[in-house]
């Protein structure tokens, strides 16, 4: 007789002959399934924890932050940061996208210092536009002259 399950992703089988459970994947096995499935758990803690430096965007791009990587989560999408530059001395865990994620690596340094520059050029020259379009005289009541009093009267 042959039993087969999962857990967190990873195969369970339970082999009668020696009245084990065992992972495959993993090269794990124990005499019961609670006992598998929590080293499972442990070695996949193992492998997921990491230690990366890199920089987190914010959801508007516009923001930079250096953190620290230190684990993956299962969906294979998300990671685990840190970030102790809000308060140095209370460091900030949170879950986030990978796709908010950039290595930090002396090339990227060098494209998110030049991006940064570009964005603000962009900011700067928004502000000298906006600038303009405030200086530009606007209509008054005074233009308008004896058709503003007119309005009032009835006849």
């Amino acid at each position: 007789m042959s039993i087969t399950t999962e857990h967190s992703g990873y195969q369970i089988l339970y082999v009668e002959a020696d009245n084990a459970w065992r992972c495959p994947q993993l090269g794990l096995s124990a005499p019961s399934l609670s006992a598998l499935r929590q080293e499972i758990d442990a070695a996949d803690a193992v492998t997921r924890q990491l230690n990366i430096p890199a920089f987190l965007l914010d959801h508007s791009g516009f923001s930079i932050t250096p953190v620290l990587v230190v684990r993956a989560d299962r969906d294979g999408e998300h990671v685990w940061v840190i970030n102790k530059v809000d308060d140095p001395r209370n460091e900030r865990r949170e879950k986030v996208s990978l796709h908010r994620l950039v290595e930090d690596t002396m090339e990227n340094r060098r494209l998110l210092l030049d991006w940064r520059d570009a964005s603000r050029a962009v900011y700067e020259e928004g502000q000298r536009v906006s600038q303009r379009r405030d200086a530009i005289p606007r209509m008054d009541a005074l233009i308008l002259g004896p058709a503003m009093g007119s309005r009032d009267k009835v006849s």
